[in-house]
């Protein structure tokens, strides 16, 4: 069984802010990733424009920006192992796709996923490019196609904006007003995307491949042809690896932390977006931050450093 000081589990940019932090307190450390390390910043929006990171003022792509975190993390010593976590125990022994480790803390930094609308056709063409999507990795596949946009969040209005650039565009909100930041609504206000506010998707339907979708708003039902659907109506917690841990959780199956970071169960803290809290914001810098300030608490509690 593999030992140490600290297991984080999850590759994005909570988990190596803690893995690094830990690392740079001179303990050894292990982030654990079954996807992308980097996280959503490479498996979500590798070209997004993160212009919301303190440092780049004018900007720097998603993917970059992880593999900076990537590089320092693997500089300092982090070890970056590319296992599926399968659980993790009061003992603090984590249990991997391919072998057993134990630690003296252990942080997780799952984040969440894109959460699904649930409705009919969702589930039939949300695979080998069928026509329903989550993200937009590439908005050049999309050149030429009709697209529905859903969402009225941040994420759905920079999808509609930059898809169309190469698309016809319609973004669907079942709200009368966005939940965006106001630089994204002016940005979509500037754009050639079609608005439909209050307005719901109820179903989405083709042969075999999306072909169309049914709307239903205050003024009745409308049937549109489209080619694809970008579904981006927020995120859920990617929760099941602690399900049987018996860490307290909001109703959204977030977890509660303390000021420190600190779970309900000793030894085991946890950061980024899986975090719960009044207010908490799914930031980039909000997310290192709490990976810093996890790290910095495990020091103090391991090591008992004098000026603690």
């Amino acid at each position: 069984m593999g030992s140490y000081d600290v297991i984080v589990v999850g590759g994005g940019p909570a988990g190596l802010s803690a893995g690094i932090f830990c690392a740079e307190r001179g303990m050894r450390v292990a982030v654990f990733e079954s996807g992308s390390f980097g996280g959503a910043l490479v498996s979500i929006y590798p070209g997004k424009l993160v212009l919301n990171y303190p440092g780049f003022p004018s900007g720097i792509r998603a993917k970059e920006l992880a593999e900076l975190f990537i590089k320092q993390a693997r500089d300092y010593g982090v070890e970056l192992k590319k296992e599926r976590v399968l659980e993790i125990t009061p003992q603090l022994r984590v249990k991997t796709d391919s072998a057993q480790y134990s630690a003296k803390a252990v942080v997780i930094a799952t984040g969440t996923r894109p959460r699904e609308l649930g409705i009919p056709g969702e589930a039939e063409f949300n695979y080998a490019d069928l026509g329903v999507y989550y993200s937009v990795t590439d908005p050049e596949r999309f050149a030429g196609r009709r697209v529905l946009v859903v969402g009225g969040g941040d994420s759905a209005l920079e999808h509609a904006v930059e898809l169309s650039r190469v698309a016809s565009v319609t973004l669907v909100h079942r709200r009368g007003e966005f939940r965006a930041n106001q630089k994204n609504v002016e940005r979509l206000s500037r754009s050639d995307v079609k608005v439909l506010l209050n307005t719901e998707v109820e179903e989405i339907g083709g042969e075999s491949k999306v072909e169309w979708v049914r709307l239903r708003s205050a003024g009745g039902e409308l049937k549109i042809e489209v080619d694809a659907v970008v579904l981006a109506v927020g995120h859920v917690p990617n929760s099941e690896i602690f399900a049987k841990l018996g860490l307290e959780c909001d109703s959204d199956g977030r977890i509660k932390t303390d000021a420190a970071q600190r779970t309900s169960v000793p030894g085991i803290y946890a950061a980024g977006d899986i975090v719960s809290g009044v207010g908490h914001l799914e930031l980039l810098v909000v997310a290192v931050a709490q990976g810093a300030v996890a790290a910095h608490n495990i020091y103090v509690e391991l090591y008992e450093p004098y000026w603690a």
